[in-house]
């Protein structure tokens, strides 16, 4: 069986390659962020911990009703031992500056790196020899433009005197400073957390995001990106949609997260009205809150022809579409569970394709309307493997994982 797969692979690679260079370009959007890579030492967390009875009462009182937004140094920590504890890649907003500045006092980082689901796919795709990538930055800052690859395919929106560009980069940027920073908490599997009478260990290596990002919360789309892009629309053929993990389900000024969903779905059908065979994939990512779910189930996922999502993220439209909480899903046969739950999901969407990716395997839906081989999906599927596997040993190299 081993051998049979083995000589799959080998012939898959090339034809798979060789279809994806002719893609004539791809937008990437609206999701480019600097990581602070922090790596989880042992009894770091018990340390501070102890430090704070208080916190650390807040923090146990948490454990078993994390919430879905961090608005304290003790919301924070809570997220974090449940990622470690579950050993799954959990992401949560930070939603006030002071507990921003709490966590880089008592935690910093190890190293700042390249993040954003849009941001990640750029450096990954820029090897493979595309034609054109063209990547949303928000804002145009040197210390977040330097972190893309030296790839000259990609590029950013920018001006020059006057004139609507596209540059690479590290040629684009129009100021310095960090205006957003997303944490990643890496931990190893065997990770160990002793709090008081209850131990928790990692079952595997994950990560754990809080995110700090004011300047990109509403999804209000860079107007020079959002004229260059229109401009140079026919030059790109996909379009990867993700980002809407950044809004906020209700505003202080009595907007919505749906009031910035279809903001960006309005300008992305202006893209489809002026080059139409653009297509638009959806990259999901961990959003907890319901109200942005829906939006995203409601009006976004009928704008899409494809979408890509995890295993976490699968679970909460599970729950969402069998109105269920998610200590209530049913996991025991967790293939039959997450192939059900995607049936479920496109029934109800009408996606062409989707994606779904966890660390043990691959599954890809598609429509039979869209006349597509299984032999050609597999191939794209084992390619991304691939590319999966090299990032991933690039990362134990480097110490740095990418979120998205």
């Amino acid at each position: 069986m081993d051998q049979k797969w083995n000589t799959i692979y080998q012939h898959s690679i090339t034809p798979a390659l060789e279809r994806l260079r002719k893609v004539q370009g791809v937008l990437l959007g609206f999701h480019s962020v600097i990581d602070g890579i922090k790596r989880v030492r042992p009894g770091e967390i018990e340390t501070i911990l102890n430090a704070d009875l208080g916190l650390k009462q807040s923090v146990q009182e948490k454990i078993d009703a994390v919430p879905i937004e961090i608005f304290s140094p003790a919301d924070m920590l809570a997220g974090l031992l449940v990622s470690i504890k579950s050993g799954r890649s959990y992401r949560m907003v930070i939603r006030n500056e002071d507990t921003f500045r709490w966590i880089l006092e008592n935690f910093g980082y190890d190293q700042l790196k390249l993040g954003g689901t849009s941001g990640c796919m750029a450096n990954s795709l820029a090897p493979l020899d595309l034609q054109k990538i063209l990547v949303y930055t928000n804002p145009l800052a040197q210390q977040l433009l330097e972190l893309f690859s030296d790839n000259d395919n990609l590029h950013v929106v920018t001006q020059i005197n006057g004139n609507i560009q596209l540059e690479h980069p590290h040629q684009a940027w129009q100021h310095k400073g960090i205006e957003a920073i997303h944490w990643g908490f890496e931990f190893a599997q065997g990770t160990t957390i002793q709090l008081d009478k209850i131990t928790l260990i990692a079952p595997r290596a994950s990560r754990f995001y809080p995110c700090w990002n004011p300047v990109n919360n509403k999804l209000l789309l860079s107007p020079l990106f959002k004229k260059g892009a229109l401009r140079f629309i026919d030059q790109f053929s996909h379009f990867i949609v993700a980002g809407y993990q950044l809004l906020l389900p209700n505003y202080p000024d009595g907007t919505t997260c749906i009031d910035y969903i279809l903001s960006t779905l309005s300008y992305l059908n202006k893209l489809k009205v002026a080059h139409p065979p653009l297509k638009l994939h959806f990259e999901c990512d961990t959003i907890p809150a319901d109200e942005i779910r829906c939006g995203i189930r409601k009006h976004v996922l009928p704008q899409m022809d494809s979408m890509g999502l995890n295993e976490v993220e699968l679970d909460y439209f599970i729950k969402d579409m069998r109105s269920q909480k998610i200590n209530q899903l049913d996991q025991e046969n967790q293939v039959e569970y997450y192939l059900s739950g995607l049936i479920e999901l496109a029934n109800e969407s009408g996606l062409e394709r989707i994606h779904f990716h966890n660390f043990d395997y691959y599954i890809c839906l598609t429509k039979g309307s869209q006349k597509i081989s299984p032999k050609r999906t597999r191939q794209a599927m084992i390619l991304s493997a691939i590319i999966a596997t090299g990032k991933n040993r690039r990362r134990r190299k480097s110490g740095g994982l990418c979120p998205g």
